[in-house]
């Protein structure tokens, strides 16, 4: 498996850090790339290649503004985003985008939630797909809890959607933190193997940090569920860690060796990435 982790395209130093902590890879926030020059762009693309590191997959493919579901859904501004984000983030070289977007895709109140699962699966497979196949990339569609969207809660609601376009490219994406929020069986994931593109984890049960191996029994046992589930679904693709600092105990803090190149405001991030990798590698 290839671990990665998710920061923003602009923190050249986080990149760095993570390149030194042992990562395969970064993932970042497509959306973000819309109000970028083109020096920031080549920027990160320099920030890339010096470290050599990639960027294998982006997240957050939708902002906020972009309506996918009820009657305000626009398809024409819609296919407009599309062309524009991934024209213009076309040299980058990620294999996976993650269809999360909870905000975009939020059923309205009063809405059928049918219908909008319908304009789900005509937004995937009417311009979504094309994308994949001319820019080459997976989709992963991404389970999210009911606290961030009202629809596609869970890896068989994720499955169903990409089930329905019946194409290579279009897969879904299974999220630790959602799972556990959401009480889904992390175990069903053994049986789900060729349909998982990609996986993300955080800590659900303390307010989404990075794992580490000093966490509850709790999010000790779930963690076990996760990594055996995709080991026996013979997964050996990607897993990012997407959440925020304050996992790691100061006893780990105070053991970590840090390389003096490492700022004083960016130890904790090295000492908190380097531990949770190691911890995952050992599960």
């Amino acid at each position: 498996m290839r671990y990665g982790n998710c920061v923003p395209f602009k923190n050249a130093n986080h990149i760095k850090i993570l390149k030194a902590a042992g990562f395969d890879y970064i993932e970042t926030n497509l959306s973000a790339f819309l109000d970028a020059s083109e020096s920031e762009i080549t920027d990160f693309l320099s920030s890339l290649k010096e470290n050599n590191i990639t960027c294998e997959a982006v997240n957050v493919l939708f902002p906020g503004g972009i309506i996918l579901t009820g009657e305000q859904a626009d398809y024409p501004k819609v296919a407009d985003y599309i062309n524009i984000i991934f024209e213009k983030t076309k040299n980058i070289g990620f294999k996976t985008v993650v269809f999360g977007s909870g905000g975009a895709r939020k059923c309205p109140d009063g809405f059928p939630k049918e219908k909008a699962i319908e304009q789900i699966i005509e937004v995937a497979g009417r311009f979504l797909l094309p994308a994949a196949e001319k820019y080459d990339f997976t989709l992963a569609i991404e389970e999210l809890h009911r606290g961030e969207t009202n629809i596609i809660n869970t890896i068989d609601e994720a499955e169903y959607i990409a089930e329905q376009i019946n194409n290579p490219r279009i897969k879904v994406l299974a999220d630790l933190y959602h799972i556990g929020l959401e009480n889904d069986d992390a175990t069903k994931l053994s049986q789900k193997g060729g349909m998982l593109a990609h996986c993300h984890i955080a800590n659900p049960y303390n307010g989404r940090k990075y794992p580490q191996a000093s966490d509850s029994s709790e999010a000790i046992e779930l963690y076990k569920k996760f990594f055996s589930s995709l080991k026996s679904a013979g997964y050996i693709k990607t897993l990012s860690i997407e959440g925020g600092l304050g996992g790691l105990l100061d006893c780990d803090f105070d053991k970590t060796e840090i390389p003096e190149w490492v700022e004083k405001d960016d130890r904790l991030f090295y000492a908190e990435s380097k531990k949770s990798l190691e911890f995952m590698i050992s599960l």
